[in-house]
């Protein structure tokens, strides 16, 4: 979860009005301060190469004065809302009904197109992505190898080559040896893929910043809970349920340096885990395994690093919940969180602790906050 500003939970709870702040930069300068909102949302997507993404409506004219404006829909590479390295700065800022505005940055996006009537009739309609969008689009011209003994060393570089000025924050537990591997073009595949191989994740954060951290595992603890009680956030909860791909035990396959073959096995041992490892004619979900090999892993720890998180990926995917709660700007892709719910027979409150895969943050007052989820185990009933 994102750094939110003392007293924001209780804001979120309670009653507030909602103030969204957008700026447009160009080359990391501000272009255009407090560009006007019509309405919009923001998409935040864990599978997503670029994690967060913006539809973004603004009125057919931008007030550049007191008595100037300028149309909002891009002719020239130099207008306000054109898609020649601008983007977009977005806050969104709770106001307590006695306090001052609680400001959460919630994405710094690429402008990639703009829609709107070229008479000046209609409102225009913005779309970017996060700042990952740069580096996926900066695909090998040859085939790369790379090799070294820190793998994060080698994301970051791969990174700076496509921005240079980008700031990139080592997040991650771990790190790793890299054996040699070559790609043939994929940039951010190779990032993910050397971010897995130590257990992690790469992302860019909601101010443009890149962040290497640890994937969750079915032992992160949670950083919010949506309750359905009075005083919470929790509006309702529509849950899905599945075995497709679902893994209870995940054993993972190092490398081989002379006799010895490092390898590392998780598997799901919760009591309270619906996916729990074992016997179904003793009440257990179930022997469900999977292999994964990854010879770029030189030690056990490694191993059991990423087997952790490979784990967390695949023991969730049994039941999901979508969410219609409040809106907390402060939420993460992959964030770990509880959601408490009730036993409609028993009335007695039901806690599962989740994963987020996804979810849309709307710009406007009163907008939907869909939140998909995948639930990791229950906690209390």
């Amino acid at each position: 979860m994102w750094s939110v500003p003392d007293g924001y939970g209780d804001v979120v709870r309670a009653s507030n009005g909602l103030v969204v702040l957008v700026d447009v930069l160009k080359g990391g300068q501000v272009l255009h301060a407090g560009l006007p909102v019509v309405g919009g949302a923001i998409t935040v997507n864990a599978q997503a190469a670029t994690r967060r993404s913006i539809s973004l409506t603004v009125p057919p004219f931008i007030p550049t004065g007191r008595y100037t404006q300028v149309p909002a829909l891009p002719e020239r590479s130099t207008d306000i809302l054109g898609h020649y390295g601008q983007e977009l700065r977005v806050t969104h800022a709770l106001v307590a009904p006695d306090g001052p505005q609680l400001r959460v940055p919630v994405g710094r996006f690429r402008i990639d197109d703009a829609d709107g009537s070229d008479l000046g009739r209609t409102a225009v309609t913005v779309t970017g992505v996060s700042r990952e969008a740069y580096v996926v689009d900066d695909q090998f011209t040859s085939p790369r190898t790379v090799s070294g003994p820190s793998a994060t060393a080698i994301i970051r570089s791969l990174i700076t080559e496509t921005l240079p000025q980008a700031s990139v924050s080592v997040q991650a537990s771990r790190d790793g040896r890299v054996l040699p591997r070559t790609e043939d073009s994929d940039r951010w595949g190779l990032i993910e893929s050397l971010a897995s191989s130590i257990g992690a994740v790469v992302y860019a954060d909601p101010t443009g910043r890149f962040v290497i951290a640890d994937a969750p595992t079915v032992s992160t603890p949670p950083v919010w809970t949506f309750a359905a009680a009075a005083g919470h956030s929790l509006l309702d909860a529509r849950r899905t349920s599945s075995r497709a791909n679902v893994y209870n035990r995940v054993r993972v396959i190092g490398a081989t340096v002379g006799n010895t073959t490092y390898s590392a096995m998780a598997t799901d041992t919760a009591a309270s885990s619906p996916t729990r490892y074992g016997d179904p004619d003793a009440g257990l979900y179930g022997k469900s395994v999977t292999v994964l090999s990854f010879p770029e892993l030189e030690d056990f720890g490694s191993c059991r690093t990423v087997a952790d998180a490979e784990l967390g990926k695949r023991t969730g995917a049994a039941s999901a919940l979508d969410l219609s709660a409040i809106p907390h700007a402060g939420l993460e892709a992959l964030d770990v969180v509880d959601v408490q719910t009730v036993n409609p027979t028993s009335g007695a409150a039901v806690v599962r602790r989740h994963i987020v895969d996804s979810f849309t943050l709307p710009l406007t007052p009163a907008g939907a906050f869909p939140v998909r989820t995948r639930q990791l185990r229950e906690v209390t009933s």
